[in-house]
């Protein structure tokens, strides 16, 4: 009997002992998540980390949790506050469907429901002060939620391209938006993008319509009059730059043939985006990378036209590899010049090839991340968010203030 008893204590001292490792490294993972987004609202920087934790700090204060209704997937500014878009699963992300987006505003203590955006199987994929962006849809932030767009492939697209008819003892076939079947063709261009395409009668399971919006991960969005440019970074395996013409909902692809050109969706992670304060019809793009070398540039992009705007050559002859080039993993417009952050540190570019490599300034630690305050108009914070992607370390976030 008492061995018996000895033998419950023990197993529930093993079951206390498991349930406290689990918090605790829940809790330690949380702390570590990187800082995926920045910015400054209201005197105070807000810090939104890769596990959904949202914290603020003033400039001479601590860096202090901000708590939310549901868990946050977005941060922005809007109208000079601080803005989140938030979902009810404690899971969310990006490639998890949910019921639905809300948009919620900092006002004193309390956040307040800008928009309330019921989703149709989409996924959420960047929000800004006057738009959310899905997979399919393109939301005017402006009018509550109310106004939309729905994202099309223009019509040259090889996605849209009708295909051959099926050979002979050939039973399916996809191709674009098309499915080939041996009782006929299907088009699957019929209805909006988040629409269910017709069931197949085939055994074979009916692929998904393809989406104008590529499925890799989103560093950069840049709204214009004009366009919304997204910007995406796949690490090794690219990313690229891709227009929305924000009165068609027309979505084109920059770029240049396959590892060549200035702007390449395989070989090209995108990092940021910026209007060219000398050329305000144009905007301007920081390319890095880190695998193995680095190499990088930053491109010009005035309508579908790429050019090199500034790219700087690292010699080490002592190296296997005795030439690359700096990696830009962030880019800011700062008055009448850009500042890009190179793995080697930040570059003040400008106009006539200008480009001066400018110290970093003193970082100080505030619970748990590296922030400065030094440079004006600008908020420095270290985040590893893009250690997934590149070799690159810790890279600072350019956080206009």
């Amino acid at each position: 009997m008492i061995a018996r008893r000895l033998a419950l204590v023990s197993f529930a001292l093993v079951i206390l002992f498991v349930r406290h490792a689990s918090a605790a490294e829940q809790t330690r993972a949380r702390q570590d998540a990187p800082i995926q987004r920045a910015v400054f609202a209201e005197g105070r920087l807000w810090l939104l980390d890769s596990g959904g934790r949202l914290s603020s700090m003033p400039e001479d204060g601590e860096r202090i949790d901000v708590a939310t209704p549901d868990r946050v997937i977005e941060l922005f500014v809007q109208d000079g506050r601080a803005v989140i878009v938030t979902c009810p699963q404690e899971t969310c992300s990006r490639w998890t469907p949910v019921e639905r987006w809300t948009v919620r505003r900092r006002v004193g203590d309390d956040w307040e429901t800008v928009a309330d955006v019921a989703t149709r199987g989409e996924q959420f994929v960047a929000a800004t002060s006057t738009i959310l962006l899905t997979d399919s849809r393109m939301i005017d932030l402006s009018s509550g939620g109310q106004s939309e767009t729905a994202l099309t492939l223009p019509s040259s697209s090889p996605m849209l391209a009708r295909p051959k008819p099926l050979k002979e003892g050939e039973h399916f076939r996809a191709g674009g938006s098309w499915l080939m079947t041996d009782s006929g063709m299907i088009d699957l261009t019929e209805g909006r993008p988040w629409e269910a395409a017709p069931t197949s009668p085939s055994s074979t399971p009916l692929l998904a319509r393809p989406k104008p919006l590529k499925g890799w991960p989103v560093r950069a969005v840049l709204i214009t009059p004009k366009h919304a440019f997204v910007g995406y970074n796949g690490g090794e395996w690219g990313g690229g730059l891709q227009q929305i013409d924000r009165m068609t909902g027309i979505v084109s692809d920059i770029d240049g043939d396959l590892c060549g050109g200035n702007l390449n969706p395989a070989c090209d992670p995108v990092n940021g985006i910026a209007t060219i304060p000398w050329k305000p019809d144009c905007i301007a793009v920081a390319v890095g990378l880190i695998h193995m070398l680095p190499h990088g540039r930053i491109v010009e992009v005035c309508d579908n036209a790429v050019r090199l705007l500034y790219t700087h050559h690292i010699e080490n002859r002592q190296a296997v590899f005795p030439t690359y080039t700096t990696a830009f993993f962030g880019l800011q417009r700062t008055g009448e010049d850009l500042l890009a952050v190179g793995h080697d540190g930040p570059y003040q570019v400008g106009p006539g090839d200008r480009a001066e490599l400018i110290p970093l300034p003193e970082f100080k630690q505030a619970n748990g991340v590296a922030v400065s305050f030094d440079f004006a108009g600008l908020v420095l914070v270290l985040t590893t968010a893009n250690q997934r992607f590149s070799l690159s370390g810790a890279t600072p976030m350019l956080v206009p203030r």
